[in-house]
């Protein structure tokens, strides 16, 4: 089975993000996520399951820091 990843790959530096692009990324617990910015905020959502914590709203370093997050067990 392959993994769906919609939309690009999420680029390292924020000022090589379009406004309104959808883009994918792998979170440190394995999960993909999709993310989009919208008006200079950034919108994340982890694809499946995450309870609250699989989706936010902020900045750049907010969904930087929330792809790096390890759920504890």
């Amino acid at each position: 089975m392959t993994d769906f990843r919609p939309g690009h790959p999420l680029p390292s530096l924020e000022i090589d993000a379009k406004e309104r692009q959808l883009y994918h990324a792998q979170r440190g617990s394995g999960a993909w996520a999709t993310m989009q910015r919208e008006e200079g905020s950034w919108q994340w959502r982890q694809l499946h399951g995450g309870g609250e914590a699989g989706y936010g709203r902020g900045s750049w370093r907010e969904m930087q820091a929330w792809l790096k997050e390890v759920p504890h067990a």
